[in-house]
């Protein structure tokens, strides 16, 4: 097979084909070799040295650092090549700095800027709601109308984390590569055989639930929301805390206007006290969706806060930057 015909036959699997930014990315992931190697996954190392006339040692080196890159992902059956671009995306942008570098990583972030975030914005009805919006936990805290009750298993993070082992935490892939922000990278949670994966390739550092916990904390006082992607098909492997600048998601879903396609709100929403609320207007740069505006009462006081309760996700951030207490959560379904 031809040289260039190997990386195009990689973005076919990846499902991605067409895309020159892509092919710049494997080019510079992969070289000949190890894209050949690939296309004969899966396979044990003994059957891809007597398919591809390539001793087994060499073999073996190659496909470990394949999986330290994130293009190859071992699995049960054994290693296979990563399914589709999220996957690539997400795993090799959580490889350690040995394989990733200044040109990676403007490669990655030229090709979401420039094609990935339309495709995603217009991502079609297979995905839709695959990702759920998780409250924050500060904010169930701070909510005097919510009890514990209220909160379903799969919403309570703390209960997620202290049901999962092990726990890892691991570097935002798309903070890492978009930089667009200055909040934190080494945020994001993984879970069960998600933080196995991570453990085992050094990519990810093993918590306690208590440590996990923590961090959550600390990712909501920044301004992250919690989202617990794929969450429509049961699995716990990961929650992420994403940015409105960085995120694949957000910024696809907020600039296209598809928002509502790609994530699943929570069953909260936030709810304002215009007598205790002061105007000091953080709640409404806090909030990614434009859900909030300051209002004039007719009174003639000065503007307050104002929920759109269809805009709201109900991640909960406003109710935490909140310092009179004036906005709270509300369960809005059952």
């Amino acid at each position: 097979m031809e040289v260039n015909d190997i990386y195009v036959e990689l973005a076919e699997r990846l499902k991605y084909p067409g895309s020159e930014r892509l092919l710049a990315i494997l080019r510079k992931l992969v070289t000949p070799e190890e894209g050949s190697l690939l296309l004969e996954l899966p396979a044990d190392p003994e059957e891809l040295a007597r398919r591809t006339g390539v001793d087994r040692d060499t073999v073996e080196l190659n496909l470990r650092q394949l999986v330290e890159k994130g293009i190859a992902i071992p699995t049960s059956k054994g290693i296979r090549m990563a399914r589709d671009v999220t996957q690539l995306h997400d795993a090799n942008l959580s490889s350690t700095d040995q394989w990733l570098d200044t040109e990676i990583l403007d490669l990655w972030k030229e090709f979401q800027e420039s094609e990935w975030l339309e495709s995603m914005a217009d991502i079609g009805d297979a995905h839709f709601n695959a990702i759920r919006v998780l409250p924050a936990f500060k904010s169930i805290q701070r909510s005097p109308h919510v009890s514990a009750d209220d909160l379903l298993p799969e919403e309570d993070i703390k209960a997620l984390i202290r049901g999962a082992d092990p726990i890892a935490v691991v570097k935002c892939s798309c903070r890492r590569s978009m930089r667009r922000c200055d909040l934190p990278v080494d945020i994001c949670l993984q879970f069960n055989r998600g933080a196995e994966y991570h453990i085992n390739r050094g990519t990810g550092r093993r918590l306690t639930g208590d440590e996990a916990i923590e961090l959550a904390g600390k990712a909501e006082e920044a301004g992250l929301v919690h989202t617990w992607p794929m969450a429509a098909f049961g699995r716990l492997n990961e929650i992420c805390n994403c940015c409105r600048d960085c995120c694949v998601i957000f910024d696809a879903g907020l600039r296209y206007g598809t928002i509502d396609r790609l994530l699943e709100k929570s069953r909260f929403r936030a709810e304002v006290d215009r007598e205790i609320c002061s105007g000091c207007q953080d709640c409404v740069e806090r909030c990614f969706f434009g859900a909030i505006e300051m209002v004039k009462p007719a009174e003639g006081r000065i503007a307050v806060a104002e929920v759109d309760t269809s805009r709201c996700f109900g991640c909960g951030l406003c109710t935490i930057v909140c310092e009179p207490g004036a906005i709270a959560m509300r369960l809005a379904r059952d």
